[in-house]
Order: C-alpha cells, then sequence, then structure tokens
C-alpha cells in the first residue's frame, strides 16, 4: 500500500517538473522568435519620471540635504497602486527578452541577462508579498517598503538594459530608450 502512494506521490512529481519545463521551453522559444518590434511592443506603458522619483528617493543617503522619505499612500499614487506594479512586473520579462535579444549577436550579454532574470524574480517576489498583503487587508502598511524595492529593481533593470544596449552596435538604442 506505502508503494502505490510512492508511486503516486512521484507521478505528481515528475508531471509538475513537466509542467514547469514545457512553460519555460515555451517560453524560451517565443524570447527567440521574437523580433525587435514584437518585443517593443510588449512593453507596457509606465511613467518613467514617477520611478525614477522613487529609485532616487530609495538610493539617496540620509546626509543629503534633498532626501525626502516617500510614504505609501504617495507612493501608491505615484505607481498606480498595485495595477502598477503588476505592469512593471510585466515589463521585466520584456527586458529579459530584450538582453536574450541582444545575447544572440554578442554573447557576453549573458552575465547581463542572467542578472535580469535575478532582478525580475526579485521583483515578482516583492508583487507577490503585495498581493498577499491586500488579501489579508495590510496592502496600506506593506505598500511603502515593497513597492519602493520593486520601482528601485525596475528601475535599476532599465539602466542595465540602456546600458548594454549602449554598449553594442545593434540599432535601436534610440526607439529603447523611448519605449522605457
Amino acid at each position: 500500500m506505502n508503494n502505490i502512494y510512492f508511486t503516486i506521490a512521484v507521478v505528481f512529481f515528475l508531471a509538475a517538473l513537466g509542467v514547469i519545463l514545457l512553460r519555460h521551453l515555451r517560453r524560451v522559444r517565443q524570447a527567440a522568435n521574437s523580433d525587435w518590434e514584437e518585443l517593443l511592443s510588449r512593453l507596457e506603458p509606465v511613467n518613467r519620471e514617477n520611478i525614477a522619483r522613487i529609485a532616487h528617493d530609495a538610493l539617496q543617503d540620509d546626509s543629503s540635504a534633498e532626501y525626502m522619505e516617500l510614504d505609501g499612500p504617495e507612493m501608491s499614487s505615484l505607481l498606480g497602486g498595485l495595477e502598477g506594479l503588476e505592469v512593471l512586473e510585466r515589463n521585466c520579462h520584456v527586458l529579459v527578452d530584450l538582453a536574450a535579444y541582444v545575447q544572440r549577436w554578442y554573447p557576453e550579454a549573458l552575465v547581463v541577462a542572467e542578472q535580469l532574470r535575478m532582478n525580475a524574480r526579485e521583483l515578482e517576489w516583492h508583487v507577490a508579498r503585495l498581493k498577499g498583503a491586500a488579501q489579508t487587508g495590510n496592502l496600506q502598511s506593506a505598500f511603502a517598503d515593497y513597492a519602493q524595492r520593486a520601482a528601485v529593481i525596475y528601475y535599476v533593470m532599465t539602466q542595465n538594459v540602456l546600458e548594454l544596449y549602449a554598449r553594442t552596435t545593434i540599432p535601436g538604442v534610440t526607439d529603447l530608450q523611448a519605449a522605457l
């Protein structure tokens, strides 16, 4: 009887691994088949100035005269609330795909692409925490912390992608700057 439970558990585990593998392969194939215009069209519009303001606020040191700490409600209005953070989350995947696009011609872009993947996972984690807080009714108390970290990650990711494209000879850097 124990062997049956073990066999069922192994089958479910292998099925879950198979689903994860298929999702990953589909995403890799989609990124590999994407062209420049399709990648740029997948970027959703965000307010760059607000994200930069939040990121600079977090990256400032406390001794700076211009330092001003943003609170949760102000940050929520600047980002567009949880929906705005979900847009940043989707755009992170596009930023990773943009780095993979460069990697086709410049294999040394692998380091940047991997760093962007790790950053995207971290941003997803912060957004997931905020979604959990929203379900329990604690969104306002958790928003400032997690949203600011997510905005900083997104800001750094966009800067890294722009820097990567500026170092290469791939055309379209100005289009990318306008889209980001």
